[in-house]
This record gives structure tokens, C-alpha cells and sequence, in this order.
């Protein structure tokens, strides 16, 4: 999966237009410059985000940056990785809940393998 089809499966997942995804991006710091033309060159991967500018998205989206570079696919059962499960997760879940969900599928993972 590409970083771009990763990024917008990460807003439609969070029920986001690419407008609303810029101004949440450029509400959370003032100094950005976010909009919806190059969010959507970012998802039909026909530029790339600066990697500042990524950590920006994963922070909105509370995922690592490491979920853009990834390469792990849903296994054979389509159970998805934990940062897509994470991104499912309702915007009223406090943050120390939301970590210890994660760390839960990752101890899961790692006892799998």
C-alpha cells in the first residue's frame, strides 16, 4: 500500500475532507501551511510530504510515522496492522486508553511471531 492510499485511508477513516484534514493540520500549528491541493497531490502520490510535514499527519491521526513506511499488510485473515485499528478508535477515547490499546496488539504481534 502506498504512503499516499495510507493517508487517505487514514481521513475517510476519520471522516475528514481533504479541507477539513488542512485545517486541522494548520490549526495544530499556526506556522504550517496545509491545503487541500497538496494534501491531495500527497494521496494520488504525485508529490510527497516533507518529513515534517508527515510527523505533522501522524500526530493528528495518532499514528507512528513508521505506519507510512511500512510495508506489513493485513495477514491472511485481513486482520489489519495496529495503527488501522488505532485510526478506528472514537475521538472521545482518552490518550493513555488509546496507548495501551496499541501496546496491546503490538505485545499480541510479537507473541505470534
Amino acid at each position: 500500500m502506498s504512503l499516499g492510499s495510507k493517508l487517505k485511508d487514514l481521513r475517510i477513516s476519520h471522516k475528514m475532507t481533504l479541507q477539513e484534514m488542512a485545517d486541522a493540520l494548520n490549526n495544530r500549528n499556526p506556522h504550517s501551511n496545509f491545503n487541500k491541493g497538496r494534501l491531495s497531490k500527497w494521496e494520488h502520490d504525485t508529490d510527497e510530504p516533507r518529513l515534517s510535514s508527515l510527523k505533522q499527519v501522524a500526530d493528528l491521526f495518532n499514528v507512528s510515522i513508521d505506519y507510512f513506511f511500512d510495508d506489513e499488510k493485513p495477514d491472511a485473515k485481513g486482520n489489519p496492522t495496529a495503527e488501522v485499528i488505532a485510526a478506528h478508535i472514537d475521538d472521545d477515547t482518552p490518550e493513555s486508553e488509546r496507548e495501551q490499546i496499541i501496546n496491546f496488539i503490538e505485545n499480541l504481534k510479537k507473541a505470534r511471531k
